[in-house]
């Protein structure tokens, strides 16, 4: 009997330390993943309100950042994840960099623009819309 409640509360520590590890790591992969975001938004479409979300976000390299950008199609359903990826927009130094270039973005009836003048990244609403 002694052996089993020693194996027992072994058992019940290990699991909480594995817990307690998996809850940080997935804290600290959450928080890395905000830092990377330059601008988020939401616009309407054919098919409904705040159906295409654009995500404008940083890709580290080693020497400053690639900003990337996807436009996700529809809600997440909880198994597959719709996007368009629309590729590299630029590469800068700094996060703020990146914000200061890319961190504008508009929904129009001709389509979806990100940035502004000479960093401008244009998707035309009939190429946004072509997933239906």
């Amino acid at each position: 009997m002694r052996r089993f409640a020693l194996l027992l509360a072994v058992a019940l520590v290990s699991l909480l330390v594995g817990f307690g590890m998996g809850w940080i790591t997935t804290q600290l992969h959450s928080a890395g993943q905000l830092q990377r975001v330059v601008a988020m938004s939401w616009g309407d479409g054919k098919c409904g309100p705040a159906f295409y979300g654009a995500h404008v976000f940083l890709e580290p390299q080693a020497s400053g950042y690639s900003v990337q950008a996807r436009v996700y199609i529809g809600r997440n359903d909880g198994f597959f994840i719709h996007f368009h990826n629309c590729g590299e927009l630029g590469r800068v130094q700094t996060d703020a960099e990146a914000v200061a270039r890319w961190g504008k973005i508009e929904w129009r009836e001709d389509g979806l623009h990100i940035g502004a003048g000479t960093n401008h990244f244009f998707m035309p609403r009939a190429q946004l819309e072509r997933h239906r």
